[in-house]
């Protein structure tokens, strides 16, 4: 009954020696369906050929620490199939004790659950994302912004751009607000493209958009990145319903030591708010 059960269950089971290696003795035919492996290519090894170059360091460190220490362990984590193809699988080891009370086997238990990831990482980057222009929205840009904040230290200076466009109500009354969408995905491509790679783009709300600049050291950097944000605002912006030339104000600041995030940002909009008083299309920094 116990081999017909192992035999018959829909969940992939391995079970592998407590010996030097720790390799597989028994594997289910869920197990083989589960990874592409046959029978002959799984017993006698370790389950570690399923891992590949994505799998998380952290949840190799938890399955070692828990075999060590002869306890039980849950995770997920990510494997491979025979094919290449990744799946997330949510493992369950168990350690087997003989009648002596000697540690001889673990047992584990594989389930596919990479639809339920898969889903989960989607509605993660629906919570974090603006579904208008593909970049973080607010409350990722804050998560970023504080991470960085604890890592300032260490990492070296931070700063901050605060970016509003100059007259935006104009082209949503004058050609709809398709146009203003229309307007927006525009400018985040082109923010996308004054930053450097290390930099975050993020649209905080309405026309307005934050620049996340790491490594960012002296005022002259942020004197560079101000002038390269204002010139791509110089080029006409091509709609379905017009061709319409569009400006930005601009507030650029450095983190100070022990500024929390919100003060940060509060100084960035006043620079951006002083840009504005002063003509537009210019930009401040501090």
């Amino acid at each position: 009954m116990l081999v017909a059960a192992l035999t018959n269950a829909t969940n992939g089971i391995v079970i592998s020696a407590n010996v030097k290696g720790r390799p597989i003795v028994y594997c289910n035919p869920a197990f083989e369906q589960l990874t592409g492996y046959t029978r002959s290519e799984i017993v006698g090894h370790n389950c570690r050929f399923l891992q590949g170059e994505g799998t998380d360091p952290e949840a190799i460190h938890q399955m070692r620490t828990a075999f060590d220490a002869g306890a039980a362990t849950e995770l997920v984590v990510l494997n491979y199939k025979k094919s290449g193809m990744p799946f997330w699988n949510a493992l369950n080891i168990g350690p087997i004790h003989n009648a002596q009370g000697t540690l001889t086997h673990f047992i584990g238990v594989q389930t596919d659950v990479t639809e339920r990831i898969d889903l989960q990482k989607q509605l993660e980057q629906r919570a974090f994302t603006d579904v208008l222009t593909g970049l973080p929205n607010r409350a990722q840009f804050m998560h970023e912004l504080e991470r960085e904040l604890g890592l300032v230290d260490r990492q070296g200076h931070l700063a901050l751009g605060f970016v509003d466009l100059d007259d935006f109500k104009s082209v949503n009354d004058t050609y709809g607000h398709k146009a203003g969408d229309e307007l927006l995905i525009q400018v985040a491509a082109r923010l996308r493209g004054v930053v450097r790679g290390a930099d975050l783009v993020a649209r905080l709300a309405g026309d307005e958009f934050v620049l996340l600049l790491r490594q960012t050291a002296s005022r002259d950097v942020l004197e560079q990145i101000g002038s390269r944000t204002l010139d791509t605002f110089q080029r006409p912006f091509v709609l379905d319903a017009a061709t319409v030339t569009v400006h930005a104000s601009l507030g650029f600041v450095q983190h100070v030591a022990g500024e929390h995030a919100a003060a940060l940002l509060e100084r960035a909009d006043h620079c951006m708010y002083a840009a504005k008083h002063q003509g537009k299309n210019s930009f401040v920094t501090d």
